[in-house]
């Protein structure tokens, strides 16, 4: 049964991030999900997690596939989770990426694409739900 309080999960499509959004769910947390959908297909799938968790739940759940990489993307993501559930009590910054490369292979495009998302997105990231979390004095 939904506390009315509510959790955004970066990297929650599939893996531990979804293994986390499930567990918050479950403690009655409404549900940002999110994971980077590479095309309609991925973006349906994740969309149905999503939905099948707030139903099994009973409470609020949304997907979007907001690039940890594009500030844009991730703001209009929090704006409308705020919009949706009120606020953001819950921030888990757990998207990320790894490239099995060795250093000799790798490039620099390659190299700042993991920057970007496992350094970079969660300060974007953060930043974007700060703002609310202050104003009502609690996250």
């Amino acid at each position: 049964m939904a506390n009315g309080k509510s959790a955004l999960v970066t990297g929650s499509s599939s893996g531990i991030g979804l293994g986390i959004a499930t567990s918050l769910a479950q403690a009655g947390y409404n549900i940002m999900f999110n994971g980077l959908a590479r095309n309609d297909d991925e973006k349906n799938a994740a969309e149905k997690i999503a939905k099948e968790v707030g139903e099994k739940y009973g409470v609020k759940t949304l997907f979007s596939p907001a690039n940890m990489m594009k500030g844009e993307e991730i703001r209009a993501m929090v704006a409308l989770a705020e919009q949706t559930f009120g606020s953001v009590d819950v921030l888990v910054n757990n998207a990320g990426i790894i490239k099995r490369i060795p250093m000799i292979e790798m490039t620099a495009a390659e190299f700042r694409q993991v920057i970007d998302i496992d350094l970079n997105g969660p300060f974007i990231v953060s930043k974007a739900v700060i703002p609310g979390m202050i104003k009502k004095g609690a996250g």
